[in-house]
């Protein structure tokens, strides 16, 4: 059964075919080894790899005319953001926060997310920057998310819009959750009209399921990304170091949730929905079959239909007047 959200819209019918080719294809990933998040010179070793490749292949030799780079300043902080620009008039501004378990990756690395929405939603997509935590100061990557999302919301003229939208994947979630929250706590969150997550982290403490997790687990070694919290919690401090599962969620604005059954860290989605359902009471939980940590970007028609359905909810959080909350 396909689940419906509040907002009224749900993901087109999973069809056996579309679930057949995704189970093939997780019996082929269980022969692979999962990533372990804990290790940090196999992400010194990803991130390498990502630099050097971006390094051969630059924006200019691609021809994307619709990208462009700019470093700001705020509150101290140069902060790199990676704006993809639409054809036309943008409807809104839409920030993301990459994934790679808060120490590898970048915003360039998720222009396959992006730039749909840009497109498909005519979106300015700023993609952030932020201090990649392999020196286990998630603190600096808090710090960056912050300073960043308040020079947007700042900035929102500039780019000539007056709503926002703030998304990550994983660990980019958690980061967009803090930020939403600081932007409230700052009096700024009146353009947010919208927060998404996909296969986000919330509980830095370590959901259930991430503790019940072994090491069969897909993409990502569930017992290893617990370690990998335990190294990075000590820079935080009071209620951070918990993670914004245990914050006050009211008065924010609706929020989409996206969940992999097989994802080690799937009630982390659940029970943040929950939270905020039941504190702000527009939260909405689709958790999709036979999908793990990261799904979305796996090459099965379930991941298309995951990335469509995030991008028409954006659109319809757009297509409401102001920044309304329901």
């Amino acid at each position: 059964m396909t689940p419906r959200t509040a907002s009224g819209l749900r993901p087109a019918p999973f069809t056996s075919r579309e679930i057949g080719a995704a189970r093939r294809l997780n019996a082929l990933l269980r022969f692979l080894p999962s990533y372990h998040t804990d290790r940090r010179w196999n992400a010194k070793i990803v991130q390498t790899s990502i630099r050097v490749a971006q390094l051969l292949a630059p924006d200019r030799l691609l021809r994307r005319r619709h990208v462009v780079t700019r470093i700001v300043t705020a509150d101290g902080r140069r902060i790199g953001l990676r704006l993809i620009l639409p054809n036309g008039a943008p409807r809104g501004l839409y920030v993301h926060f990459h994934g790679g378990a808060w120490v590898m990756g970048n915003a360039r690395f998720d222009d396959g997310i992006t730039c749909p929405i840009a497109r498909d939603c005519r979106m300015v997509a700023a993609g952030v920057d932020f201090h990649n935590a392999a020196d286990d100061r998630l603190d600096l990557a808090l710090l960056d998310s912050k300073a960043s999302i308040e020079w947007l919301a700042d900035h929102l003229a500039e780019f000539a819009v007056e709503r926002m939208i703030l998304g990550g994947e994983s660990s980019g979630a958690h980061l967009a959750a803090e930020s939403l929250l600081h932007l409230r706590a700052r009096g700024k969150a009146e353009a947010v009209a919208g927060f998404v997550s996909m296969c986000g982290a919330f509980d830095l403490g370590g959901s259930q399921s991430l503790r019940r997790s072994t090491g069969r687990s897909l993409v990502i070694d569930g017992p290893s990304a617990l370690r990998n919290l335990q190294r990075l919690t000590p820079s935080l401090s009071g209620r951070e170091a918990k993670g914004p599962l245990f914050a006050d969620l009211s008065g924010l604005p609706p929020a989409l949730l996206v969940a992999g059954a097989l994802d080690p860290i799937l009630d982390d989605s659940i029970s943040m929905c929950e939270r905020w359902q039941s504190q702000s009471g527009n939260a909405d939980c689709v958790v999709f079959p036979e999908a793990p940590q990261g799904f979305n970007r796996l090459p099965t028609r379930l991941a298309a239909g995951a990335n469509r359905f995030v991008r028409a909810w954006i659109s319809q959080r757009l297509d409401r007047p102001g920044a309304d909350s329901g």
